[in-house]
């Protein structure tokens, strides 16, 4: 090879590890810069066994139940660290939610039971706490609610988008092959029959059964008197105190008076409340991730949601 072809092959070489590294320097840095700021913005690792400021001996620790429930784990991880920290005497979970999915209710439901096995658990109602987010809160020793509580609208609830009408007016079908007859019940590219209909009303009364059983036996009430206001109708906290569906009307402040007190603690608690995220901790917060409303939105038009959710 002649020295000529040497010296241009040895520009090309050149010229082509100087692209790579200003391919490194515009994407694979940037990137790189991207994560450690995320890493360090947002928080890494499991908290769960993070430590709490606590400056008394009437310590109670408060677990929030916000927005729509779509599960239950970051719910349960909060609810531990109070149940695991000594410091803590009794706890406080603050229910402000239109309820959710059915089996995330119940999971809240069955954690914060068993968490009153540990502590005592008092509920405090914000200014909604409506079907899942009421079922939740039925897993207290006490409920606490505001006079202006929207809660209530105990009952179950079937979405199925359907989106066959329009697919027929642009010539488009769906080819389906299936294992059984009800395979794709819900689906959004047919028509729901009277069979779909029938076995949807089915799981919805079973479900809707659960929810009545759960309530009566939490507040101490015959079930048939629940059914007279287990019809979704949205109940105001006033009402929902004669009906038995909460103790006493109150705040915050109150709820955290009457965990303490069940602890054997008359004196005036401490309230720790957790940490609230922001700016992009926030946003990269799976749970705040679900709630808003474009997630809500794709959520709504392309899946079968059955759920225990009041619509205000």
């Amino acid at each position: 090879m002649s020295d000529g072809t040497r010296g241009a092959f040895g520009s090309i070489g050149m010229g082509f590890m100087r692209g790579i590294g200003l391919s490194l320097a515009l994407f694979v840095l940037p990137a790189i810069l991207g994560t450690v700021l995320i890493y360090f913005l947002v928080g890494h690792g499991d908290d769960e066994g993070s430590e709490i400021d606590v400056k008394s001996k009437h310590a109670v620790g408060v677990v929030n139940l916000e927005g729509e429930i779509v599960e239950a784990e970051k719910f349960r991880k909060n609810l531990q660290k109070l149940v695991k920290n000594d410091h803590i005497r009794a706890i406080v979970v603050r229910i402000d939610s239109p309820g959710g999915g059915v089996g995330a209710s119940e999971e809240i439901y069955n954690h914060i039971k068993n968490a009153s096995k540990e502590k005592p658990v008092v509920c405090s109602l914000g200014s909604l706490a409506a079907s899942g987010g009421l079922y939740s809160a039925m897993g207290c020793q006490k409920v606490v609610t505001f006079n202006g509580t929207l809660t209530g609208s105990i009952g179950v609830i079937v979405m199925s988008p359907a989106f066959y009408q329009v697919l027929d007016k642009i010539g488009v079908s769906m080819n389906v092959v299936k294992s059984g007859r009800y395979k794709d019940v819900g689906s959004p590219f047919r028509e729901m029959n009277e069979e779909d209909r029938s076995l949807m009303q089915g799981l919805i009364d079973t479900s809707y059964a659960q929810f009545v059983h759960v309530v009566a036996t939490a507040r101490n009430l015959p079930e048939e008197e629940v059914r007279k206001f287990a019809d979704g109708r949205i109940i105001l906290g006033e009402q929902a105190v004669k009906l038995g569906l909460a103790d006493e009307v109150g705040g915050m402040e109150r709820a955290a008076k009457i965990a303490l007190e069940m602890s054997g603690d008359n004196a005036d608690p401490e309230i720790i409340y957790p940490d609230k995220k922001t700016g992009l901790a926030r946003l990269f917060d799976s749970e705040e991730y679900e709630d808003l409303m474009p997630v809500r939105l794709f959520r709504t038009v392309t899946e079968v949601r059955v759920l225990y959710r009041a619509f205000l």
